[in-house]
């Protein structure tokens, strides 16, 4: 039975080096040694659209560059706290899941380490099967040969994780995976954002420039931008804080859309909306987990709300999961921005096991909403705090980089009525594309809050359009 799906990527993409080149350019003949010059290699997975299976869930434990004379190269080690990932989610996304330092000299090949899982949602969400790579065993080691990645001249290896070609028996209960080595610049090419999470130490904070330097065990060094309606919180009281409360030292959990260095001397930035403060001892007890992750509101009822996954740290046994919200504080939007289809990050402690399983939420964060600052901001103007999403045509663009978006009747949860709206996207997080994507006649998406015909954008996303703002990974040199 096939799968049925697009093809998930995974590219690892050099920050000092450029070049792409097709992979089937003839292989050269220097391998790594430890004594040549080295530059430092970011990783990333992506993933297309799926069409029998709305989620296709699985663990990543280590990535592994490998030479024609043996020698290896770590790219990730996650083997204590594996990378939970939806391939089916990262449509067109590229996702940074690690940073590492490499010999210069030629890749042949690449190593990805599974956990011996897979779970596969229906499409209606209302069946989980879980499967596995292999009859037996923790883990499933998945090898692609015949790699070309020369980090003297050329700086992208792009792993297509092909789940069009990936089959599933069940009498068996194993899939067989289909792993190709398609064009760099035509993989990077369809990343419409880039995404990351960090964990880590902060090493600096620039209270003026509104950054955090975070050294990150997978990601390296970390430079996080703060959003203009960002929220900084502690993780453990659900307090707010600011910038400059936060101590090097402490460490911070974020999620953010990345920019890529530049140089190796470039460090990754991370614009972050949300940045929680975490507790030595907040990350587990013997008898309860702590977990995070995103998916779209189901339904409410009182304080028990359904979400649909879309991103966990843990690998969830069904499509849906029950959060209980009556000890949750808020960093963005309240209850009432709950409604079916809003976007929701979300941190708890994971209870039961299998479709049994529940999160008492300690945070929740609504994606677009507003922030307490916000809302007190506009005082007794609670339409301009309110949640709202726009979904129209853009018209025209004005030199400030406002727009216009005519919308048609929508009957979408606090869609805007049908009309023309002027769109403010200067404090904007882009979910997909750039603002050179905003030309007359092209679909825009955002979330944000409307003032009478005016649209204060939160997130904005133009569908299937990467744009040109952020940096090419194809095509650099050294």
């Amino acid at each position: 039975m096939s799968l049925g799906l697009g093809s998930a990527v995974l590219a690892a993409a050099l920050a000092a080096c450029g070049g792409g080149g097709d992979t089937s350019a003839t292989m050269a003949s220097s391998t790594p040694t430890a004594a040549a010059a080295s530059v430092t290699l970011q990783t990333y997975i992506t993933d297309n659209l799926t069409s029998d299976y709305a989620k296709v869930w699985v663990s990543i434990q280590r990535i592994v560059a490998t030479a024609a004379d043996g020698t290896e190269a770590v790219l990730l080690d996650a083997s204590a706290e594996p990378v939970v990932v939806d391939l089916a989610s990262l449509a067109s996304v590229g996702e940074l899941v690690s940073s590492a330092t490499v010999p210069v000299g030629v890749w042949t090949g690449v190593k990805v380490t599974l956990s011996n899982a897979v779970q596969l949602v229906s499409l209606d969400g209302a069946s989980t099967t879980e499967a596995k790579f292999a009859a037996s065993g923790d883990t499933y080691d998945w090898t692609v040969r015949g790699v070309t990645l020369d980090t003297a001249t050329a700086a992208q290896l792009v792993l297509d994780f092909d789940l069009q070609h990936f089959s599933y028996s069940a009498t068996t209960g194993l899939v067989t995976p289909d792993v190709k080595v398609p064009s760099t610049s035509s993989a990077f090419g369809k990343f419409v954002r880039q995404q990351g999470r960090v964990h880590g130490t902060v090493s600096a904070v620039d209270a003026t420039a509104g950054t955090l330097t975070i050294t990150d065990a997978r990601l390296g060094s970390v430079v996080v931008t703060l959003a203009s309606d960002a929220v900084i919180t502690n993780a453990s009281t659900g307090a707010t804080m600011t910038l400059a409360e936060i101590a090097a030292g402490a460490t911070v959990r974020v999620k953010g859309t990345v920019t890529p260095g530049a140089t190796t001397d470039d460090p990754v930035t991370v614009t972050a909306t949300l940045v929680q403060v975490e507790a030595a001892s907040s990350a587990s007890t013997a008898t309860t987990v702590v977990v995070r992750g995103t998916g779209t509101v189901v339904s409410l009822s009182g304080t028990t709300l359904t979400l649909a996954l879309t991103e966990a740290s843990f690998l969830p046994s069904s499509a849906t999961l029950v959060l209980d919200l009556a000890s949750a504080r808020y960093a963005h939007g309240t209850a009432a921005d709950l409604v079916a289809g809003a976007t929701v990050n979300f941190r708890g402690k994971l209870s039961g096991s299998g479709s049994s399983s529940s999160v008492s939420a300690s945070m929740i964060d609504v994606e677009g909403a507003s922030s307490a600052t916000e809302r007190a901001r506009h005082g007794s103007d609670s339409t301009a705090a309110t949640l709202a999403t726009l979904a129209g045509t853009v018209g025209t663009v004005a030199g400030d980089g406002t727009f216009t978006a005519t919308v048609a009747a929508s009957s979408a949860a606090r869609a805007v009525a049908a009309g023309t709206y002027t769109v403010d996207p200067s404090g904007a997080v882009w979910r997909a594309g750039s603002a050179s994507c905003l030309v007359a006649g092209a679909s825009v998406r955002a979330t944000g809050t409307l003032a009478d015909t005016t649209f204060t954008a939160k997130t904005i996303e133009v569908p299937g359009c990467s744009g040109t703002t952020r940096r090419s990974v194809a095509g650099r040199r050294r």
